[in-house]
């Protein structure tokens, strides 16, 4: 077993710790730019050269061999954008489109067609639960 610290939840800056209908405030910009650090986030980009590299650090390590199944567990920002970056979307913002269910288990694809169909984002209100 290897622990990656690479896959960590994304750093949702000032929201950290605040209701969850919040990060619903980061989501939309992230579809529009990715490179965007609003409320003190870690941009999509950022996401994307961390679990990059995370990847990487894996398929180095003296712990993997040629066949092995690497499971990767983490929280869904992270997990979601991943898909995205390593389907090879056009626009890794809409990473949010590809919600994962809790425990849910995907393949990790390298094409757009491995990807579930998209759900277009709603914002909830204040008090509803985010998907």
């Amino acid at each position: 077993m290897l622990i990656e610290d690479g896959f960590m939840e994304r750093h949702f800056g000032r929201l950290d710790g605040d209701k969850l209908f919040t990060y619903s405030y980061v989501w939309p910009v992230d579809y529009f730019d990715v490179t965007h650090k609003a409320f003190d986030v870690e941009s999509v980009a950022e996401v994307c050269t961390r679990t990059g590299d995370a990847i990487q650090r894996i398929e180095n390590s003296f712990l993997h061999r040629d066949g092995d199944i690497v499971v990767i567990v983490s929280h869904a920002d992270t997990l979601q954008i991943l898909q995205a970056y390593a389907a090879g979307l056009e626009n890794v913002g809409t990473f949010s489109q590809y919600r994962f269910g809790n425990g849910e288990v995907r393949k990790l694809g390298q094409t757009p067609e491995s990807l579930p169909p998209p759900v277009p984002l709603t914002v909830p209100k204040p008090g509803e639960y985010a998907p």
